[in-house]
This record gives structure tokens, sequence and C-alpha cells, in this order.
């Protein structure tokens, strides 16, 4: 037989007063969390290019604030322009000497003044680069020439010393002293020649990355003190004069004496 239909429990169908309730909390929750939303990002709307400066900070991984991007005058790049200079793969020709440096062991005689060639040719390059474009943004039509002059030299110096000399001096010292102390605990007998004259050139080449920051630091602010405050009109008196020129005398000074410390350990190991 059949049961009554009342013996089943049953959903009972929503009133449409209960639908209305729902809805109207439905959509103030949404009005609320709007918002707060509005209040939590400001008036402005949702930019999909909002991630773009993260690409122009990862750029910078590559970048040296050489004393040319700080001297007086109107930016040379336009916000989030790339310097290929210091901020690309192509900053790594001003490191070819220091690489020459240390592979010298297997290079051909004139192979470390080659790689010096190469990092010039960069440095070069750099120093047209930074002159023009100074010239350039320069708004006054009669200093145009000596702007680009400025910032020219000024890049010109900061580079030859913290992207050539420095650290080409500092790197022959490292692989000299590796290969008399290779020399001393005679290597080449227990690992043979060819590993022992390798161990040179991989400390040089393993001593690159710890040299940079603190050299492009020291001449940064060794540039501050002497060649760009000179070059931007901003030496006053007679001490200030003294102090800039000691200080570029002694960043002149370093290479030739780091050379001769180079020579030197050579020449315990010969």
């Amino acid at each position: 037989g059949c049961f009554p239909c009342d013996d089943f429990p049953h959903t009972s169908t929503p009133s449409h007063t209960h639908l209305t309730k729902m809805n109207a909390v439905a959509r103030a929750t949404t009005t609320v969390s709007a918002s707060a939303l509005r209040r939590g990002l400001g008036s402005k709307r949702f930019n999909p290019l909002a991630a773009a400066p993260k690409a122009v900070a990862s750029k910078k991984a590559f970048s040296v604030q050489a004393n040319s991007s700080k001297s007086d005058g109107p930016p040379l790049y336009a916000e989030g322009e790339l310097d290929i200079y210091r901020e690309s793969p192509l900053r790594y020709m001003g490191y070819s000497n220091e690489v020459g440096e240390a592979f010298a062991a297997f290079l051909p005689e004139w192979g470390v003044p080659a790689s010096y060639g190469v990092a010039a040719l960069y440095v070069f390059a750099d120093t047209f680069d930074k002159g023009k474009r100074a010239a350039g943004v320069e708004p006054d039509e009669d200093q145009k020439t000596k702007r680009g002059a400025i910032v020219a030299l000024d890049t010109l110096t900061w580079q030859m010393l913290a992207s050539v000399f420095w650290p080409g001096s500092f790197i022959r010292c490292v692989v000299n002293a590796a290969a008399v102390a290779v020399a001393a605990a005679h290597l080449d007998s227990a690992l043979g020649a060819d590993v022992a004259k390798a161990i040179p050139t991989a400390a040089g080449l393993a001593a690159i990355p710890f040299i940079v920051k603190p050299i492009d630091g020291t001449i940064d602010t060794a540039m501050e003190m002497s060649v760009t405050k000179a070059l931007n009109g901003r030496i006053e008196g007679a001490q200030d004069a003294g102090v800039a020129v000691a200080t570029i005398a002694a960043c002149l000074a370093v290479p030739p004496t780091l050379f001769s410390v180079a020579s030197a350990i050579k020449a315990i190991g010969a």
C-alpha cells in the first residue's frame, strides 16, 4: 500500500520575502567588500602594467653606479630606460682584463694585453655614450659641449680605475700568490702539472666577484672627493683642493703598486 505523503519529511520552499532578504544581505556584503578594497588600493584602478617597475629593478643586478651618473645636470636616461653599459651583460666586457689575468698561464704572450684592450674598448664606448647623452640633455646650448666633456672625462676616469687597472692588479696578485703556493706545496707532482697549473686560474676567477663591489664603492667615494667634485666646480678653498689632489693621486698609485707587489710575489717562486 501507499504511505501518506505527510509521513515523509520534506523541505519547505523559501518564501518570496525570505529570498528578498537574502539578496539584500548579499548586496550589502558585496558593497562593503568593494568599499574595503577601494580603501586598500586607493582611488587608482588596477593597472596590468603595474608590475613593470619590477622589470626595471631587475636590471639593477648589473648596475654599476659610476660617478658620471651622479654629476650635476639633467639625468642621462629617461626613467626605466636601459643603460646597456651598466645594466646589461655588456657590463661584463669591463671585466675581460681580470679574466685575462686569471688565465695568464694558458694564454700566449699577447693574451693578457689583448684582454686589457677589450676592457678599454668597453670603457671608451661607455665614455662616448655618457658624454653624448650629457650634451644632448643639457638645455643650455652654450653649455652642451662643456657638459658632455665633463661627464665623459668623469666616466673615463671612473671606468679606467674601477673596471680596468684596480681589479686587474688585484687579480694578478691573487694569481701569482696562488702559483707560488702551488709550487711551494709541490702540487704539480701530487696532482699533475695540468691540475696544478689550473689552480691559480681558478683562484683568480673566484676572487673577481669579491673585489668588484669593494673597488666600485671605494672609487665612487674617491671620485666624489676629487675628480667629480673638481669637474663640477665644487672645490671650495685650498683644503678642498688639497684633499682632492691627494685622493686622486692615491687612487692612481694603487695599480702600479699592486703590479709591483705581484712581480715581487712571482719572483719568490721563480
